[in-house]
């Protein structure tokens, strides 16, 4: 019995510890602060960028999403909406941008 209830318990622990997958705007906004934090570090300073939408498409077998994001930059009194492309991987950790 003793052990019964130890194995249940364990069991319960690790459904409850799953991370929970993240589907539609929940996902998108996730993305989008990504690359937010993404483009905060890299950018030179002075420039200033508002990301508009996300489009992305998720990868099950390489574990990443493949985004395009368009971005709306200002930069010494010029401005500008460009699209930037990147890979995010699952746990939104890794960001690699495309060309």
């Amino acid at each position: 019995m003793k052990y019964s209830l130890t194995l249940l318990l364990l069991f319960v622990l690790a459904v409850g510890c799953k991370p929970k997958l993240l589907k539609g705007n929940a996902l998108e906004s996730k993305l989008k602060s990504t690359m937010k934090n993404y483009l905060d570090t890299t950018l030179q300073s002075g420039v200033t960028f508002k990301i508009e939408d996300v489009i992305y498409y998720s990868q099950v077998n390489e574990k990443n999403y493949l985004c395009q994001f368009h971005v709306h930059m200002n930069f010494k009194n010029k401005d500008t909406l460009g699209i930037v492309s990147a890979s995010i991987s699952n746990d939104f950790l890794k960001v690699e941008r495309k060309q």
